[in-house]
């Protein structure tokens, strides 16, 4: 039975039992106002208004979720939860590949970006100063026409809402490797976090990698950042070993997570 005779059928109940409702308090109401009735007019609109409760509450909250799944798995725009816009195959977002014109818009995102993530566990100096050495304009349009890596973006309406980089040809020892590929940076605005965004971007840079022919893909990630680890973990990267992730002069540990480049399943 497919779902659209299954809210016919559900709606059938749910109108009976209102109906059967409105009739037993129709029939109690008579036998209050009537003497010649009796107490089996009492039974008759008591188990007419119980069945019509039965009927069409239970029904009612049933259907209602029916609906909800239909209208989110048919309207980009309709959030049921966080999670399930998360785990749907599409966000409201467009991936595309930058363009010069990005540069100075993907500037002021990856620094938004980088103090979202770790402004609150970092001092003001060192996020300022790698800031400033990481994300000029000048820097991002270096890094969107390096022929030796890739810079993807999500926007909606015309915003930047994300974006991921990355490069290619390199790897450290413990990424053994004949043609490796870094997810350099994969960042979302905090507010786009737990819509499917990040997912997006994900799934994009790993076909872009397979697409190239890469046979391994590796990545940093801050040691105290359990939840970008756990986002990892749900594309099969595995911690491999560790590096040094220089943070004005705080000397921080990544974990480095890695994974074979494998033809990608749908999620």
């Amino acid at each position: 039975m497919n779902e659209r005779s299954q809210t016919k059928i559900l709606k059938s109940i749910m109108i009976t039992g209102v109906t059967l409702l409105i009739v037993g308090h129709i029939v109690l109401a008579t036998t209050f106002a009537s003497d010649d009735i009796g107490h089996q007019g009492f039974i008759l609109g008591a188990a007419l208004s119980a069945l019509g409760v039965v009927m069409s509450l239970p029904t009612k909250i049933y259907l209602t979720l029916v609906l909800m799944t239909h209208e989110e798995s048919t309207n980009k725009n309709y959030l049921r939860s966080a999670d399930a816009q998360a785990l749907r195959k599409d966000s409201v977002a467009h991936i595309r590949t930058a363009t010069e014109d990005d540069a100075e818009r993907l500037a002021a995102l990856a620094q938004q970006t980088f103090i979202e993530a770790f402004g609150e566990a970092n001092s003001t100096e060192n996020m300022n100063a790698y800031c400033a050495s990481h994300f000029s304009p000048t820097l991002q349009l270096a890094e969107i026409n390096d022929q030796q890596g890739l810079t993807l973006i999500a926007t909606h309406e015309g915003h930047l809402i994300g974006f991921v980089q990355l490069r290619f040809g390199s790897s450290p020892a413990s990424v053994p490797a004949t043609s490796p590929a870094e997810i350099q940076r994969l960042y979302v605005l905090a507010n786009w976090h737990g819509r499917g965004v990040a997912h997006d971007l994900m799934r994009t840079a790993l076909q872009r990698i397979e697409q190239a022919h890469h046979d391994m893909v590796w990545l940093g990630v801050w040691e105290h950042n359990p939840r970008a680890i756990a986002f990892y973990k749900k594309y099969q990267f595995s911690e491999v070993g560790e590096q040094v992730f220089q943070l004005g002069d705080d000397a921080q540990r990544d974990v480095i997570m890695a994974r074979p480049v494998t033809k990608q399943s749908k999620k």
